[in-house]
């Protein structure tokens, strides 16, 4: 295992006995529940040493197949600002799944991280929330 790949197993190891979850279980899932937002987490090469990224779906459904005319334009400005998305990136699946993701460095202490992916579950759900109650819809929100 190259040695950033293991660090990145130790800052999981860390932050499960950090968080008070089983750390075998976190290494073998690679995935994180806060508050019922599910943050699949991975190692990323980014040249600089190796990275901890977390991305989660925003909602449980696909955007529709036609979304409302003024959303996409708010997502991709959002991605401009920092406290819009904590200052992760919105991006769009294949599926038609509005997802949140974010990159940590792995030198990130295990509380730094710990906080970093609970604000992309905070700021998953409120993008969530805002989506289902209309948001970028004409009409403005419901």
């Amino acid at each position: 295992m190259p040695m950033s790949e293991a660090r990145y197993h130790a800052a999981l190891a860390d932050l499960a006995i950090h968080i008070g979850v089983d750390a075998p279980a976190l290494a073998e899932r690679q995935e994180l529940v806060i508050d019922g937002a599910a943050i699949a987490l991975a190692y990323v090469d980014d040249g600089l040493g190796g990275a901890m990224q977390g991305a989660c779906r925003v909602g449980a459904q696909p955007l529709p197949a036609e979304p409302p005319a003024g959303l996409l334009p708010l997502l991709l400005q959002a991605n401009t600002l920092g406290p819009a998305t904590r200052g992760a990136t919105l991006g769009l699946q294949q599926s038609g799944h509005l997802v949140l993701a974010s990159r940590q460095p792995l030198d990130l202490p295990p509380e730094r991280l710990a906080q970093a992916w609970r604000d992309l579950a905070e700021a998953s759900t409120a993008w969530a929330t805002a989506i289902d109650q209309g948001l970028g819809h004409p009409a403005g929100p419901r």
